[in-house]
Parts: C-alpha cells; sequence; structure tokens
C-alpha cells in the first residue's frame, strides 16, 4: 500500500472491491462463529466480478458517503499476523486464496489493510465453519456479503465457465541512481531553491592585457599571446550553483509483474512548469565552471552517443514550450522482467507533496496505462548577490586572477 493509493481508496465508496471496518476482526480468543465474519468477505470479495482490480478492507476507517472517510486507526498491537490468517483461510478452501495483509500507517494512525488479487472463481468452504456452510459460494454484492444469500447455481456455472485472460501488468518505481534497488512510488528530495542574480547583473570577465619590456618601453603582444579566459565564467558559476543545490539524481524502475510479454514498452512522464517539478538529463547537468579557457574546443559526444544507443532504459528529455517530456524506452519486457532507466535529475520549488503522472505503452495494452508517482520535497528557498556569488570557496587552480 501507498499514500496515493490509499487517498484514492478514501474518496471510494464501498463496492465490490472496496471495504471499510472502523474495528479490528475478531480473531483471537474468539469463538468459530466470530473468526468466521474475516472468512466470509474475503471469500465474497473472491467471488465477486471485479476484472482486473483487487479488492481492498481497509481496518481502521470509517466510511462517509460522498466525501473523505475517516482513518480513526487501530491500535499497533491489534494488527494480524498475514501468516495466521494465510492459514486460517487456505486450509479452508477448495483451491488457494490469494491475498495478503499489511499493516499501514497513515497520519500517524495504524490501519490494516487486506488486498484481494483478481483470482479463479469460484472459491468455497470444503467444510462448515463457523455461520458460514460448506460449497456455498459466498459473493460480495454492492457493499456486502449476505451469508443467507450464496450465488445462485447460474452464478455459479458463470463463474466455472469465465476463462481468465493473461494481463499485461507495468510497475514504474523509483529507483536509486547508483544501485539496482528500488525506492518506492515516492521520492524524497532536499534541496535549496538559490535565486541567482539575472545574467545582465553579473559581469563578464575581461582577459588580461599580455605585456612586454624591452629597453625600458612596454609592448602589448595582442591577443595571440593572451591567456584564453571564460569570460561567462561567473554567469556559468550561478547556473552551476544553482542546479547543484536544487536537483538530485534518479532513476526509474519499470518491470513487468503481469502474465504475458509487454512488446514495445514505452514509459512516458509529461511535466508542466505550472507544476513546479523540473527534469534534467545527466548531460544537460553543467560541469564546474573553468575560468581559465582553452584553445582547442571538446567535441560533443553524449548526444550523438544517446541517439545511436539503442539499450532498454534510455532516458530522453526534451522541453516545448512550458512543458516537458521524459520518455523512457524499455522495448520488450517479458513476465518478471525488469529494466532499470539512465540516471537523470528531478528539482522542485514546491514544499511537501508533488505529482508527478505519467502512461506506459505497449503494443499489448488495448490503452495506456496511467501511473503516479510524488516526490516529497524540504526546500530552503535562499537568494544570492553577485558579491556572493563572486566570494564562493571555488578550488584555487581553477578560478584565481
Amino acid at each position: 500500500m501507498d499514500d496515493i493509493t490509499f487517498r484514492r481508496l478514501l474518496y471510494e465508496e464501498e463496492s465490490v472491491f472496496l471495504d471499510f471496518k472502523c474495528q479490528q476482526y475478531p480473531f483471537k480468543d474468539v469463538s468459530d462463529t466470530q473468526k468466521s465474519e474475516l472468512l466470509k468477505d474475503i471469500l465474497g470479495f473472491c467471488n465477486a466480478r471485479r476484472p482486473g482490480l483487487d479488492a481492498y478492507i481497509l481496518i481502521g476507517v470509517k466510511e462517509i458517503r460522498g466525501g473523505q472517510s475517516e482513518v480513526v486507526g487501530i491500535a499497533e498491537c491489534e494488527h494480524l499476523s498475514d501468516n495466521d490468517i494465510q492459514q486460517f483461510v487456505n486450509t479452508k478452501t477448495n483451491r488457494p486464496v490469494h491475498f495478503r495483509y499489511e499493516a499501514y500507517c497513515f497520519s500517524e494512525k495504524q490501519v490494516g489493510v487486506i488486498v484481494i488479487a483478481e483470482q479463479q472463481r469460484p472459491i468455497y468452504l470444503k467444510k462448515d465453519y463457523g455461520k458460514l456452510k460448506r460449497d456455498c459460494v459466498y459473493v460480495r454484492r454492492g457493499s456486502s456479503t449476505d451469508p443467507s444469500h450464496p450465488a445462485s447455481p447460474d452464478e455459479i456455472a458463470l463463474m466455472g465457465s469465465e476463462k481468465s485472460t493473461p494481463n499485461t501488468k507495468i510497475d514504474i518505481l523509483f529507483a536509486e541512481p547508483d544501485y539496482d534497488v528500488s525506492i518506492g512510488l515516492a521520492f524524497p528530495l532536499r534541496g535549496e531553491y538559490c535565486q541567482m542574480p539575472d545574467d545582465d547583473d553579473i559581469p563578464l570577465i575581461e582577459p588580461r592585457a599580455t605585456t612586454s619590456t624591452y629597453g625600458g618601453l612596454t609592448f602589448d603582444l595582442g591577443n595571440a599571446f593572451r591567456e584564453p579566459i571564460n569570460s561567462e565564467f561567473y554567469r556559468e558559476l550561478a547556473y552551476y550553483e544553482y542546479v547543484r543545490r536544487l536537483f538530485r539524481p534518479v532513476r526509474l524502475s519499470v518491470q513487468n509483474t503481469g502474465e504475458v510479454s509487454a512488446k514495445n514498452v514505452r514509459v512516458e512522464i509529461v511535466l508542466a512548469d505550472d507544476d513546479g517539478v523540473f527534469a534534467l538529463d545527466e548531460c544537460e547537468v553543467p560541469e564546474r565552471p573553468r575560468r581559465k579557457g582553452s584553445f582547442i574546443s571538446t567535441p560533443v559526444i553524449g548526444a550523438v552517443g544517446a541517439a545511436i544507443r539503442r539499450e532498454p532504459g534510455i532516458v530522453e528529455i526534451s522541453t516545448k514550450g512550458e512543458r516537458t517530456s521524459i520518455e523512457i524506452n524499455c522495448y520488450d519486457l517479458q513476465p518478471g522482467r525488469q529494466v532499470w532507466s539512465e540516471v537523470f535529475y528531478i528539482g522542485t520549488r514546491n514544499n511537501g507533496v508533488s505529482e508527478i503522472n505519467g502512461k506506459v505503452y505497449a503494443d499489448s495494452l488495448s490503452k495506456p496505462a496511467e501511473f503516479r508517482l510524488t516526490v516529497q520535497a524540504e526546500i530552503q528557498f535562499t537568494q544570492m548577490t553577485v558579491d556572493e556569488l563572486r566570494s564562493l570557496n571555488v578550488p584555487e587552480r581553477d578560478y584565481t586572477d
């Protein structure tokens, strides 16, 4: 469970894929009749028709129809053991039930989350248990599971005739820049948004005159004998410091968690300037400028190399007007295969949580799959004067007069 999914569920109403419980299910040191309440709800969700959707039971949440449901929370000691309820459920059913229990913290309150995957139906008990009967197919209809009205023979026949269609599912997560380790759906960013002087206010550096003295006379030797100087040094230094303080490196993990191969997978993220989140390609991040220039220009091969490479995970960032597009080509992904993107850089002027919305395209997807990531930022706002810029402590060998 993640904050974005949880917040979205709080605005939903109870249905065939969602249920709210103010209190934890009775499970320890209680009667079979009391424990069968949990079993009934899980079976009801398993047998409900919800193509391609997981079902959720949120424990410690009070439903508020037409608004955001209230997180009341449960005591940490009230959480159920996933292993215990797995054994409890799966020793009683005709086939394994695919679900999990998670202990989740939201706004400093503990919430129990039961996630029930879509799976083969029908599922029923092999023996009577508590208030539930063997061979009865309990099914959730609307917002409840009524044990007195199990599935009819016609409904059961339809369940048995259904063929599960293998699905394509692509998960997008943030990843560490230096290691093949996923961070999750949220990227923590600490940075400094430093407002620099306008370029026009930052002075250019004029080259020194190169002279020679002979016979008591001083001669100007001209530009040919002058040491090359980077006249734009302070302007480049201002941009370098701005980027260095604000932007942080990150990667994305792209994994096929579905059951079929996904061909021609492409991830696309669009950032608008109004969102306050910015992205830079690694080749766009400036190196520390040098005050002394060079007569020999260094060829730029980074962009050419990116254009001819075709490895999965190549990041292409382009800006048009007020919109920046991030595209990651992953090509073909077999089930379970994971691709790690190249490093790129993210910065934001927003404190708190900013959303990043994107889409996944693939030949096996009938429509683009949408995803959402967040940047959780702590930003310090500062301002630098020209004098402060000129007095920055920079390496002596690069910047001395």
